[in-house]
């Protein structure tokens, strides 16, 4: 099953692309920051939960300088 970018306008899924793709995070206040910069109202009322278990962003959402690429390092 593909994943889906939740970034507005954003096509891109996991089957089309080989960037990677992240869950949002647990954390709460995290998850918080993360659906403000994604700016999709009908996000704010899901649980930090159910946004990581649903939901993904692709790489080109994000900078390259913050996207660790070691497992359990960062």
């Amino acid at each position: 099953m593909p994943n889906f970018c939740a970034a507005p306008n954003c096509t891109r899924k996991s089957t089309q692309s080989d960037l990677a793709f992240f869950r949002f995070p647990r954390d709460p206040e995290r998850c918080r920051i993360w659906v403000e910069n994604c700016r999709r109202a009908d996000l704010e009322a899901k649980t930090s939960d159910q946004l990581n278990k649903h939901y993904r962003l692709c790489a080109k959402h994000f900078d390259p300088a913050m996207v660790c690429k070691t497992e359990n390092i960062c």
